[in-house]
């Protein structure tokens, strides 16, 4: 099997805090979240990762397990409501400088590929202080310094999103990761640190 998750040393990254993340081999996974791909329309909330006996965060060709968060306009963002769509997940931080850098380009790639039906999708894990969640002000300011439109800005934790096994979360090395979810909502591709010419090309991929 092919390790869903691999270092790509384009620009520098950064360490979150070890003792929160687990896994020096920076493979994906979240805590236990359970719940129903069944669940009403009312019910949906911002529960972070859900857990599934048909999903995990191991390899390629795994199905991601569906989660749950705000976006900057105040709804909650599904990710299996995009099943079809080719979907970038890029975990970022407030703190980490080079996300800083790369969440410039967010934009810009979603623009010139929404058409074909791919989804750039933003998950803030922490805000500036390291571990620490951000805040509805801080998921507004990332947007208005990165001059987000469109593409989805998510209020994400670690609590909601990290599981160190790797199993129904995910598990995250360095900021910012990059994962490619296919339309078949499987994982065929993953990276830390960002390239534009790189990404373009993994996205690419999956169309």
């Amino acid at each position: 099997m092919k390790t869903l998750f691999f270092i790509l040393a384009m620009l520098t990254s950064c360490s979150p805090t070890p003792v929160d993340i687990g896994s020096s081999d920076p493979i994906i996974g979240a805590e236990d979240h359970t719940g129903s791909h069944g669940i009403k329309e009312e019910e949906l909330g911002p529960v972070g990762v859900i857990a599934a006996s048909d999903c995990q965060h191991i390899d390629i060709g795994d199905k991601a397990c569906n989660f749950r968060l705000v976006e900057q306009d105040g709804n909650t963002w599904d990710l299996y409501s995009h099943k079809g769509d080719v979907i970038l997940l890029d975990f970022s931080t407030l703190w980490c400088g080079p996300c800083q850098a790369a969440g410039h380009y967010m934009q810009a790639i979603h623009d010139d590929y929404a058409s074909e039906g791919v989804q750039i999708v933003t998950v803030l894990i922490d805000g500036f202080g390291n571990g620490v969640p951000p805040t509805e002000t801080e998921i507004d300011q990332w947007v208005i310094d990165h001059s987000v439109t469109t593409a989805p800005v998510l209020q994400g934790s670690r609590d909601k999103m990290f599981d160190p096994t790797g199993i129904a979360g995910y598990s995250i090395g360095s900021y910012p990761t990059y994962l490619y979810i296919g339309r078949d909502m499987t994982f065929y591709a993953g990276h830390a640190g960002f390239n534009d010419e790189y990404v373009r090309q993994k996205i690419e991929e999956g169309l």
